[in-house]
């Protein structure tokens, strides 16, 4: 259990450490390839369409209107 805290306390770091349009990047990024899989995995049809949008839309709300935290509260 505390190797996998580990793991997420420093994906956390790394991700705390990114600017804005480099956070919104790899969110929109996960976002789009984790659509794409579960599209793929059952089958629909237009799974990249519907992945590329997931991804961009992502990204577009995450670089305009996202609040990213880089200090501790």
């Amino acid at each position: 259990m505390n190797a996998v805290k580990g793991l997420y306390n420093r994906a956390d770091e790394w991700a705390k450490g990114l600017s804005r349009v480099s956070y919104a990047a790899f969110l929109g990024l996960s976002a789009g390839i984790g659509v794409l899989v579960v599209n793929l995995l059952l089958s629909a049809e237009l799974a990249l369409v519907q992945s590329l949008t997931m991804a961009l839309v992502m990204f577009s709300l995450k670089c305009v209107f996202g609040l990213h935290q880089t200090t501790e509260e």
